[in-house]
């Protein structure tokens, strides 16, 4: 308003309260689809974590769109490795980063390092971890009821 023009750009702070905001409403979408599929979740409120019907854990991560001045789009995944999930899922946003593009599932047994960088086009050791929903992870914690043999 009174013609400063800062030296760098300061976007990257709406960005993030997008983000403090949107995670908090994956990470509850996540929780009701397993919950309707008759998995049960526990959450710990302090981390986010997700224990999945007692049998992995799931943390979920946002990976924002950065466009470097090469215009080629890439998204920094950051693992949460104190809390050593079985399962990363990574939710790339699109360019405007306030959707979800597509997902991985990154299993900490495949995925040691702390972080991995994505672009948009992979190698088939991170593509083949890529998902355009979450349906192959609902299919995980689905339960389904067996009958007893007589």
């Amino acid at each position: 308003m009174v013609g400063f023009t800062p030296d760098r750009d300061y976007g990257y702070l709406e960005t993030n309260k997008f983000l403090r905001r949107f995670h908090p409403e994956i990470v509850n979408q996540t929780e009701s689809q397993i919950a309707s599929l008759g998995g049960v979740v526990r959450r710990d409120p302090a981390t986010d974590l997700l224990r999945i019907n007692d049998e992995f854990s799931i943390s979920l991560v946002l990976a924002r769109c950065q466009i470097p001045e090469s215009g080629r789009n890439h998204w920094k995944v950051r693992f949460d490795t104190s809390l050593a999930p079985d399962i990363t899922v990574a939710v790339r946003l699109d360019q405007a980063n306030q959707t979800a593009l597509d997902y991985y599932l990154l299993p900490r047994l495949d995925f040691v390092q702390p972080r991995i960088n994505l672009a948009d086009r992979n190698p088939v050791e991170f593509e083949s971890y890529r998902f355009d929903n979450l349906d192959y992870l609902y299919g995980m914690a689905e339960r389904t009821r067996i009958r007893r043999a007589a």
